[in-house]
């Protein structure tokens, strides 16, 4: 509610600022052919005085009092109109900087951070929805801003032609008036750079020789005209190692030094033209694009080994990626060149099937608990509490197997028990080695992460049904199963997960002996063992379960059996394999560091930092008349001149009972040292921008 009223106060405040212009403008033209009215009298005067007409000389002359008089009064009108307009567009300098603040730091940056753990499954409704409406904001804010910039040139233009007085109050709104427009400036270029973003990320894994999907827009559309500036570009993408990637975002290095590095992968299709679509995206979008190839991960930058010495060496499946996309640089009015980037979130990259799941654990496990923003430094996370990583797995889940059950509190339970080691139990942080690195027990030689990771797998491809009618209980331990089944009045028998292999799947089942009854359990099934023969069949086949009526706890084994003889198989148990395997890497827009920690982005601040004005406000903004000011005749602009009329000229025009007003006190300004700062980088883009 708060911004939607600092939103229509914002946009009152711009009509206001219009009103006031046009007030200026019109005051001024009145008080500059109240000067010429004066000259008039005052040659007049002269000339009757020199030839002795005194019956007119005096007529004359109150004739020319009552019009310094109004000269003067007209003049306090224009100088309180003057401050009136400095104070609006310097109160709108301010609204802007809050109001873009809170949609980049906040609105943005929580889209942003949904849209990274949409990635292992965490609901993300409306994704698309919210976006647009970012960017109605985005686009609001830039008109604006252009606006009000518009306005103060507008101002500049006529304060510079306004005659000049004594009490220096043009040449004060003249130096508060480019603070303002300097401050407007940086804003909307902060604005542009922050508006490219990753609309849709690639796949959190890619694996060489296959398609990516990914797409980025401008979110401040087509406003500013930006579309006819956008013709000749191209929006390129190219994979850079994550280091390089947070490197840029933190601006250690500049977009223009990743792109003379030697790129450690190859994409075909690297590049898409930035288009207006039917819905107004100004987007490009990557459908065909393919990581063709990958090398081996080089030692890094000399300026950086000091820092990474003691880093271990990561193997093939630590090694993390993004794709660096980039606008060819474009002229955009005045404020110069914009050379904008972005970055994706960080992705893995498989050369092999054998590599999927340690790349899917590292990166399940930086969706879950990184930071969105690279630029916000920090160490990654090594240790979590399970209660979280309950939750991450328990969507991950039902996003992996496309599973409609999901994992329950027992489930999770089973999953705590493996995980948390003895003796740590009041402690329950769990790290990331222990996660996905050290073995599960000491007699297997597989990780909890492999072990749940193949589960899943499991489940995908040929226990989907099996899972979502309830008929698979999955985990549970061998020892609670044999009690689960000896406690049921009638023989059962029950489908878990093994725990001493990885991907697949057991049968146990009670049967009597001697009176007594007896667990037994089957030699587990792999993925290639159901492919050979599938469970339903192996149920339907094994001895052992002919005599034995229910599966656990009261499910009808025949009435389990019909459905696979009703149904065909391959719909009912998911043929398509695993998780997609297409990989896609996305790279960010780099900022400087000082801007990435206030606004909260990955983009570069492309902006002149005192960049002149070259543009004409007339074109700005159609309606607007540039300048259209009477100054009634070429003899008058000639008067008014600087040679001719200097203050004590006007002055003496105005006659002994003028005024000067005192100067005006200096506003107070919006503190903008956040983007001041970013200049100081010797890698910031704004060197890049014409000055």
């Amino acid at each position: 509610m708060q911004y939607n009223d600092s939103k229509t106060g914002l946009l009152e405040l711009t009509k206001e600022c219009q009103r006031l212009w046009e007030e200026n403008k019109d005051t001024q033209a009145r008080f500059v052919n109240d000067l010429a009215e004066l000259q008039r009298f005052q040659m007049a005067i002269g000339q009757l005085e020199s030839e002795g007409r005194h019956d007119q000389l005096s007529h004359a002359q109150r004739s020319m009092v009552d019009m310094q008089r109004r000269a003067s009064m007209l003049y306090e009108q224009l100088t309180d109109r003057r401050m009136c307009l400095v104070k609006k567009l310097n109160d709108g300098v301010h609204r802007i900087v809050n109001l873009q603040q809170h949609l980049i730091n906040d609105r943005l940056f929580e889209w942003k951070n949904h849209q990274k753990l949409s990635q292992i499954g965490m609901p993300f409704e409306n994704r698309d929805l919210v976006l647009d409406d970012i960017q109605v904001e985005f686009e609001m804010l830039a008109e604006t801003n252009w606006q009000l910039r518009t306005f103060a040139c507008w101002q500049l233009d006529l304060l510079g032609r306004s005659p000049q007085l004594s009490d220096n109050t043009a040449q004060s709104h003249i130096t508060n008036l480019k603070t303002v427009l300097d401050s407007l400036t940086k804003m909307l270029c902060v604005l542009v750079s922050q508006s490219f973003v990753v609309a849709v990320q690639p796949d959190p894994v890619l694996k060489t020789q296959h398609k990516f999907v990914a797409e980025v827009r401008l979110l401040i559309g087509d406003k500013l005209g930006i579309k006819q500036h956008l013709v000749n570009t191209n929006v390129t993408v190219k994979i850079i190692a994550e280091e390089e990637a947070r490197m840029l975002s933190n601006g250690q290095i500049s977009e223009k030094d990743v792109s003379f590095s030697k790129t450690v992968g190859t994409i075909s299709n690297d590049f898409e033209k930035l288009t207006l679509d039917e819905k107004c995206h100004m987007a490009a979008k990557f459908n065909n694009s393919k990581l063709t190839r990958i090398a081996h991960r080089k030692p890094p930058p000399k300026g950086m080994q000091a820092d990474c010495k003691n880093l271990p060496v990561q193997t093939a499946t630590d090694q993390k990626y993004a794709l660096l996309f980039h606008i060819t640089p474009f002229q955009l009015g005045n404020l110069g060149k914009f050379d904008v980037w972005t970055l994706s979130l960080p992705l893995m990259v498989t050369v092999h099937g054998s590599q999927d799941c340690d790349a899917q654990g590292v990166i399940l496990w930086q969706r879950a608990f990184a930071k969105v923003n690279r630029s916000q430094g920090g160490e990654d996370i090594t240790a979590v509490p399970w209660s979280d990583l309950a939750q991450v797995l328990r969507h991950k889940f039902s996003l992996f197997t496309g599973a409609h059950r999901p994992l329950n509190e027992s489930d999770l339970n089973y999953l705590a028990e493996k995980l948390i080691l003895p003796g740590q139990v009041d402690n329950k942080l769990i790290t990331f080695g222990r996660f996905a690195k050290q073995n599960l027990r000491d007699d297997v030689n597989f990780s909890f992460w492999e072990w749940f990771f193949l589960i899943m797998q499991l489940i995908k491809q040929k226990l989907l049904k099996f899972w979502d009618e309830g008929w698979l209980i999955g985990f549970i331990s061998k020892q609670d199963a044999s009690a689960y089944m000896l406690n049921r009045p009638h023989p059962t028998f029950l489908l878990r997960f093994s725990d001493t292999q990885t991907g697949a799947v057991s049968i146990g089942f009670v049967c009597e002996e001697d009176g007594m009854k007896v667990p037994f359990h089957l030699a587990p099934f792999t993925i290639k063992d159901l492919d050979q023969l599938s469970l339903a069949q192996r149920i339907a086949s094994c001895p052992q379960l002919r005599d034995i009526r229910f599966l656990y706890p009261e499910i009808d084994k025949e009435e389990m059996l019909r459905y696979f003889d009703s149904e065909d198989r391959t719909k009912s148990e998911s043929p398509t394999g695993y998780i997609q395997s297409e990989i896609v890497m996305v790279a960010k827009t780099g900022f400087s560091s000082k801007m990435n920690s206030v606004f909260g982005g990955d983009s570069p601040s492309p902006m002149s930092n005192n960049g002149k004005l070259d543009w004409s406000p007339g074109e700005v903004i159609p309606h607007g008349n540039s300048m259209d000011i009477d100054y009634n005749s070429d003899e008058l602009v000639s008067m008014l001149s600087q040679s001719q009329l200097d203050s004590s000229n006007v002055e003496s025009l105005l006659g002994a009972g003028f005024r000067p007003q005192l100067p005006s006190q200096p506003l107070q300004q919006v503190d903008l040292s956040f983007i001041d700062h970013t200049f100081s980088n010797p890698y910031n883009l704004s060197h890049h921008v014409d000055q």
